[in-house]
């Protein structure tokens, strides 16, 4: 076998077997864009549906829990707290869907309620570095939204 077609074969077989890993990370990324685009008022009124409230009073308690201007507020704040390790996106989420079903308010611009929202979330006391974390993102909401 000559040099050509040994590099030929080489790079035929490299192909067929790195293209699985890079479709699987390729479809990853389009599934973890389309999370995030999905809007906090849909995701807690779908969550509600999946726990059997009918989809037009999920819908309602959705939409009066979370007003259109807290929508962007709240979407970055889970991106925050997402980014930073201290909770996911689904627990955040499932904690504003039982909030939303008890017709509580709750004002995440004041560190108080973050820290009881990340407490209740983890069934535990938190550390000071998770809490130094949650005092600086909620500075950060102060100041972005007067």
């Amino acid at each position: 076998m000559n040099k050509q077609n040994f590099i030929t074969l080489s790079l035929i077989i490299s192909g067929l077997a790195l293209n699985p890993v890079i479709a699987d990370s390729e479809f990853n990324r389009i599934t973890h864009s389309q999370n995030i685009n999905h809007s906090i008022t849909a995701s807690i009124s779908s969550i509600l549906y999946n726990r059997g409230i009918d989809e037009d009073i999920a819908d309602e308690l959705s939409s009066n829990f979370v007003n259109e201007e807290d929508e962007l507020f709240l979407a970055m704040m889970i991106q925050a707290l997402d980014d930073k390790n201290i909770v996911s996106r689904e627990e955040v989420l499932e904690y504003l869907s039982t909030a939303a079903l008890h017709k509580q308010n709750i004002d995440f611009k004041k560190y108080d309620n973050l820290i009881g929202m990340v407490s209740k979330i983890k069934q535990q006391a938190l550390d000071t570095h998770t809490l130094n974390q949650l005092s600086y993102i909620a500075k950060i909401n102060k100041q972005l939204f007067v």
